[in-house]
């Protein structure tokens, strides 16, 4: 017994030397890219379990039909809190995490480390500090709700007069840092790129769309210093351009993680596929037609305004040309997984990475005929939209989200791969995940086609069956993405970090290198003498990066 406890203790104190000065100051501001990287994903994965919070908490009363006005309050809190959580903490988070991983793979590095972790905690502490006001207006701010404090209606539950300026304030200096952060991005990525060298996929989806990020979020921060102006210095809003504006980053802002995830399916899918890309050219050339539609479309969210007929044709247009790209992409995706010998779902990433790509595709088609103008106003404010864009992110988002983080547990330490029975696990948690909301992605859409209003908390008991059935298959989806991560983070963290690969110069023409994953590439003329542990050495390559 006496050994055992011994032994327990032994096991917690190594534990807990992991939270010692050294490595909590390395957590809180990482001096290497892989750190940085790492500090953006745990970002993403705590704004992920508000959002998700959040909305088991909304749903609660939409599973009852016959709420009284009072209940308004709450649900229109927990809405907006879960609206806000998902659009300016968990996207911005997971988009800056993909694009940073995506430079990593391609052995490029981010030099202004301090940097980027100091924009992280003020934009992260700038949203956590207008949350903290309880703002009760929905995540997209719409004026004359977002800028109300009288006896009627409160934009924010606790914050009143100039505090609500300074909480608008302190979500500007928000975006505000997240922009700053993609440009920095984009410099370190040619500043670390070899001379003469084109961009492996991956990177070049993610720096592309680092690019967006920046050009678009400043129209965020421009609206949401116009209300901090209206607050603390009387400065009239004007609705219609302040809804210009807003729109301008607020349809972008839903590509800023799927348009680098493309970059990542390109990269994994003919891995797992175990064959080319069926068209490089192809894909390439689609960055441009990505990037450029999903800055024309922004206009297609003001269908309900008395705008010229002219530009309600431009709208179909443009939607159709980003579809088209959208569509560009899945094609050349599907040729390649069907010109294979056989899909690898049995890895965890490549079953995540073939879920991302299924859900998109489920997902996308509902989005096509939504800015056709016979179309449009019927669905426009019903539950229709809701599925959509919800299918979309539980599938292509958080699936491709889900296939990335897989891949950096599994890149950034040597030697460490995912054992059968783990696999197993994280495969039928993803699937566990994907099935039930792909399911209540179509059951929100069908209740939108029925005439289900969204952002209401009284509606007809006809459709409370469904929303009782998108409830109950939600919690069920929920304990899957909680198995799949969690599964992985537990053979992560407690894999062996004793265990060490040598690695000797004592053969003229016999080399072992590891390559990504930890899986031996031989053949390599060996350079150096070492050994490498768990936690990479300085100046070892690991994952495509030289450790700074």
């Amino acid at each position: 017994m006496s050994v055992n406890v011994r032994t327990v203790l032994s096991k917690v104190t190594s534990y807990l030397s992991f939270f010692s000065w050294k490595n909590v100051k390395a957590i809180l501001s990482p001096s290497n890219t892989t750190g940085v990287i790492w500090q953006y994903f745990a970002g993403s994965l705590a704004w992920l379990a508000v959002v998700g919070m959040a909305a088991m908490n909304l749903r609660t009363y939409l599973t009852y039909p016959a709420n009284s006005p009072q209940v308004g309050v709450t649900y229109y809190s927990f809405l907006t809190l879960h609206g806000w959580s998902a659009m300016l903490g968990l996207v911005p988070n997971a988009a800056i995490a993909v694009i940073a991983y995506s430079m990593y793979k391609d052995g490029l590095s981010i030099r202004r480390t301090r940097l980027m972790s100091a924009l992280f905690w003020i934009s992260n502490l700038g949203l956590l500090f207008a949350l903290l006001g309880g703002p009760d207006m929905g995540w997209y701010m719409y004026p004359p709700l977002a800028i109300e404090d009288n006896s009627n209606f409160h934009a924010f539950l606790l914050y009143r007069g100039a505090m609500i300026g300074i909480a608008y304030l302190a979500l500007a200096l928000s975006s505000m840092a997240q922009t700053i952060a993609t440009i920095v991005l984009v410099g370190d990525a040619y500043a670390t790129k070899p001379r003469g060298q084109k961009l492996g996929i991956f990177a070049a989806y993610g720096v592309a769309f680092a690019v967006i990020i920046a050009l678009t979020l400043p129209a965020l921060t421009a609206a949401e210093l116009w209300y901090s102006l209206y607050f603390l210095a009387s400065v009239p809003v004007n609705t219609l351009l302040w809804l210009v504006l807003f729109w301008f980053y607020g349809h972008p802002v839903v590509y800023y993680v799927p348009f680098p995830l493309f970059g990542a399916l390109y990269y994994y899918v003919p891995k797992f596929a175990g064959r080319e890309l069926f068209s490089e050219k192809w894909a390439r050339w689609n960055i441009y037609l990505l990037a450029i539609g999903s800055m024309l479309i922004w206009v297609h969210h003001l269908q309900t305004f008395p705008i010229p007929v002219l530009v309600r044709l431009w709208i179909n247009l443009s939607t159709l040309i980003l579809a088209s790209g959208s569509g560009l992409t899945v094609l050349n995706l599907g040729l390649t997984v069907l010109l294979s010998k056989g899909y690898n779902f049995r890895d965890p990433v490549g079953m995540a990475t073939l879920m991302a790509l299924v859900g998109f595709i489920l997902g996308g088609v509902q989005a096509v005929p939504l800015p056709m103008l016979p179309i449009n106003p019927i669905v426009h404010n019903t539950y229709y939209v809701v599925g959509h864009f919800h299918l979309v992110i539980w599938t292509l988002i958080l699936m491709g989200f889900t296939a990335v983080f897989l891949d950096l547990l599994r890149t950034v330490r040597p030697g460490f791969d995912y054992s059968k029975q783990t696999s197993m696990m994280i495969n039928a948690g993803i699937l566990l995940w994907t099935i039930p909301f792909a399911t209540v992605g179509y059951l929100m859409s069908v209740e939108g086609y029925m005439g289900m209003l969204r952002r209401v908390i009284a509606y007809p008991t006809v459709f409370y069956p469904y929303n009782l059935a998108i409830s109950l298959l939600a919690e069920v989806g929920i304990a899957g993405i909680v198995m799949a991560i969690g599964s992985a983070l537990v053979e992560f963290l407690t894999y062996s970090t004793s265990r060490t690969v040598g690695v000797s110069v004592s053969g003229p023409s016999i080399g072992v290198m590891l390559g990504e994953g930890g899986q031996e590439v031989k053949g390599v003329e060996p350079k150096f003498n070492a050994t490498l542990n768990a936690s990479p050495s300085k100046g070892v390559k690991t994952g495509g990066e030289l450790n700074d």
